[in-house]
């Protein structure tokens, strides 16, 4: 067990510090499933270098957008630093995003605009959650950085430029952990974790055994259970909603959980649905005052729902959230009303990309979507900051 030590603190390391302190190859590799540890670990890493070093270092550290960065490994490397005692030894500039300590520098990039990465010379760059950068990324950052770069993803993608370009390089490390390799994980989290082996092997070989993605199965639900919706227990619902009009069916589900179980109702499947019309209808149900999550991608039509008595609300969306929202579902054992035939009809149809070499890819189609996404606002935008662990 690795230690980082700072007056009377000491702040202790997985397997991931060690391994990133000793290897010398230039590009250092991270894979692993969820809650492995490997991001924490290589903050670490990061603060021993600022701790140790003399010479004066230039650190990025990049993830694809900025809300992602913040709410993720940044706020790790900045609580290591508090937890350390050593935070308030350098200056934390918010505004531009940098942290400068003695004579080096941090900086947190999102890589979503290009000349965020362009133009920047540094001598260590930390790629948080890779699989969401694309290869010109890598290359852009790569030409501008003298000493090392750090890559960490989980392998949610059988098909992926870090597998085609960076891993069989001559100058890369790679390290693939579990959460069985993070000794501080709490044991309800590691039964969570367990949980997913018998529900779904697929998504348990990518985030229990942190291996590559190889679907064996393209439909991305299964395993859904269908019950009246008289047996349903007391529960407190909210509700998701995917806009549609002329061509696309309006959705609107209730959705709730309880304990491991995430209990779905479909409410509306209806195509020709003005905002007036959806208003009148949750109205004439009485459910215009339960919290719903729109697509926020028709911000005008959740201010009109607002505006007509209903408590509507942007669901959250993002690079990414697509795939989050699926990957959250599935910690769930779901049950479904047996009245729901629209969910379970796109339940049934919902599938992962096949590429025309029949390749499985972990994007899903653009098809038998509209309860699934109404679905997903509701559950991505409740629960996805209720733990860490399901932020993948």
């Amino acid at each position: 067990m690795a230690s980082i030590q700072k007056g009377r603190v000491t702040e202790y390391c997985n397997i991931q510090f060690y391994q990133a302190l000793q290897s010398k190859e230039r590009v250092k590799v991270f894979q692993g499933g969820t809650r492995s540890g490997k991001t924490y670990a290589i903050c670490q890493y990061l603060i021993y270098l600022l701790t140790t070093r003399e010479d004066p270092l230039v650190i990025s550290i990049a993830r694809k957008t900025l809300p992602a960065l913040k709410g993720s490994v940044q706020r790790d490397f900045i609580g290591i630093l508090e937890k350390l005692g050593i935070y308030y030894q350098g200056i934390h500039n918010k505004a531009e995003n940098t942290y400068k300590f003695k004579n080096h520098l941090v900086e947190f990039l999102s890589v979503d605009e290009p000349q965020k990465i362009r133009g920047r010379k540094r001598t260590h760059c930390f790629m948080n959650e890779a699989n969401e950068l694309h290869f010109e990324d890598f290359r852009q950052i790569s030409m501008r950085t003298t000493e090392e770069i750090i890559i960490d993803f989980n392998p949610s993608d059988p098909v992926h430029w870090i597998y085609d370009e960076i891993i069989d390089r001559d100058d890369c490390f790679l390290s693939i952990t579990t959460y069985k390799d993070n000794q501080f994980l709490p044991r309800d989290l590691i039964n969570e974790i367990e949980r997913i082996r018998e529900r779904d092997p697929d998504y348990w070989r990518v985030y229990g055994e942190g291996q590559r993605a190889a679907f064996s199965d393209r439909q991305i639900f299964s395993n859904w259970q269908y019950i009246p919706f008289k047996e349903f227990p007391e529960l407190d619902w909210h509700l998701g909603c995917d806009f549609g009009y002329s061509n696309d069916e309006t959705a609107i589900v209730m959705v709730a959980k309880k304990n491991d179980k995430l209990y779905i109702h479909e409410l509306l499947f209806r195509k020709g649905m003005t905002n007036r019309d959806i208003a009148e209808f949750l109205k004439a149900e009485g459910k215009n005052q339960m919290l719903m999550f729109c697509d926020s991608s028709e911000p005008k039509s959740v201010e009109e729902l607002r505006q007509m008595d209903c408590l509507a609300k942007s669901a959250i969306k993002g690079a990414g959230s697509i795939n989050a929202g699926i990957s959250l579902i599935k910690e769930f054992d779901v049950i479904v009303s047996s009245e729901s035939k629209n969910i379970q009809k796109e339940q049934q149809n919902y599938y992962w990309m096949e590429m025309k070499d029949g390749t499985i890819i972990n994007k899903p189609i653009d098809r038998f979507n509209h309860s699934i996404d109404a679905i997903r606002y509701g559950i991505y935008s409740r629960y996805k900051n209720r733990n860490d662990f399901f932020v993948i």
